[in-house]
């Protein structure tokens, strides 16, 4: 089990609040593009991006430039995360201890959603 921390940001001027929404927005975006790409080149080669190799592609895409750098690439580490995930998950229905059945690919965040 993980301890997880909740902060709860009061008293935001509408501003603040936008800007703060415009980002998490900024990051949905991220995550998908990044996910769209680890998911292209699993299904052309059956290989794995990774982050380290995804990173540039997304360097490139406008929703990364509109946000800070840290926020950006712990978004793309999601991304991976979500994928080792994924691939854990083969390796253990490989071994037959899990059931192929229950194993879904990682799917795109919803249009216009909200990420951390």
């Amino acid at each position: 089990m993980y301890l997880t921390q909740t902060n709860v940001i009061r008293k935001l001027t509408k501003e603040e609040y936008f800007q703060l929404r415009e980002l998490c927005f900024f990051s949905n975006c991220l995550y998908n593009v990044a996910l769209y790409n680890i998911r292209q080149q699993y299904f052309q080669d059956k290989t794995y991006l990774t982050y380290p190799k995804n990173e540039p592609f997304c360097k490139e895409n406008e929703n990364y430039r509109l946000m800070q750098s840290n926020c950006a690439q712990q978004t793309l580490r999601v991304a991976d995360q979500v994928f080792k995930s994924f691939f854990a998950l083969l390796e253990l229905a490989k071994e037959g201890k899990y059931d192929y059945k229950k194993i879904r690919i990682p799917k795109y965040r919803q249009k216009g959603g909200l990420f951390n």
